[in-house]
This record gives C-alpha cells, sequence and structure tokens, in this order.
C-alpha cells in the first residue's frame, strides 16, 4: 500500500511539472519578438514593438555581476544597424554609439546613469571631444536627447518583458 501510494504520489508530482512545462511554453512573446539563447546570452529581435520611429531593436542580455544589456537599433526586418546603448550596472553606466550618415561621422557617449549626465563624448576614433561639445552648447543637448531615449527603453522594456532593464541583468 505505502508503494502504491509513493507511486501516486510521484506520478502527481511529475503532472504537475509537465503541466507548469506547457504553461511555461504556451506565455507567448508579444507579436514580432524572436528569442534565442546563445553562449549564456539571451538574445530577443523585436521588429514591431520598438520606441524608435521606422527600427527594430536586437536586445542581448548577459546576466549576473558583470552582465549587461545591448540595444542595437535594427531595420523593421531585423537587419543590424550600428547604432546602440549598452547598458552596464556594474558601472551604473550606459554607452551610446550614434551614426550620423548625412555627416558621415559618428560619436560615442559614455552616460551616468545614476546622476544623469554624459561623463564623456568621443569622436568615431574614440579621440576625447567632451570639452569641445561642452564649449558648443552640445553636450547638453546630448545629455537631454540620451536622458529620454532611456526612458523610451525603459518603458518599452517594462512593457514587453514586465521588467526593468537592471532587472533582467540580475534575474538569474
Amino acid at each position: 500500500m505505502k508503494k502504491v501510494l509513493a507511486l501516486l504520489l510521484v506520478l502527481i508530482m511529475s503532472l504537475g511539472m509537465f503541466a507548469g512545462c506547457a504553461k511555461e511554453a504556451s506565455q507567448a512573446l508579444p507579436e514580432g519578438i524572436t528569442a534565442e539563447e546563445k553562449d549564456g546570452l539571451t538574445i530577443y529581435t523585436d521588429t514591431k514593438n520598438s520606441p524608435f520611429e521606422n527600427s527594430g531593436l536586437k536586445i542581448t542580455i548577459k546576466k549576473g555581476e558583470d552582465g549587461f544589456v545591448k540595444f542595437i537599433k535594427t531595420d523593421t526586418e531585423g537587419r543590424e544597424t550600428v547604432d546602440y546603448y549598452s547598458f552596464d550596472y556594474s558601472k551604473d553606466t550606459l554607452e551610446k554609439y550614434y551614426y550620423v550618415a548625412a555627416m558621415g561621422s559618428a560619436y560615442y557617449y559614455y552616460y551616468d546613469l545614476n546622476k544623469n549626465e554624459v561623463l564623456k563624448a568621443e569622436d568615431q576614433d574614440h579621440k576625447d571631444i567632451t570639452q569641445t561639445m561642452k564649449d558648443s552648447g552640445r553636450l547638453s543637448k546630448a545629455g537631454t536627447k540620451i536622458a529620454e531615449e532611456i526612458k523610451l527603453l525603459e518603458d518599452y522594456y517594462k512593457a514587453q518583458y514586465g521588467m526593468t532593464i537592471k532587472d533582467a541583468v540580475e534575474r538569474k
């Protein structure tokens, strides 16, 4: 009798686990989002819900203490562009790379997520142009724009994935 009860208990627990797995698998991502696991990274591609006009996003997440979340802008077919936002919560910084096609130039911005300010700006050759941008009044404008983009990304991520960007890195 004890063996039958033990077997019945194991059977019930197994069914419960299978039901949980089926439920998890059926919780589909929003339309336009695909996901894959590769080399310890979670990679989402979203061609329909991007907060940026006429673009999609490729989101790469590495969890843990040395984790990061990198948003690469894509076209609406999912092909990557060069523009990106990389959140590094171990340093509480964001690195933004922005290419200006009309001028044929690119900029790297390093932003402090705690102080909400641009720490440093570099040109496409990684030459420090922070002071030049300050002197021309462009650094504060860039800081305002980056703050707006961070808010867009945070709101987007929370709406699509139900958590903050930082939670995505810290979640095991």
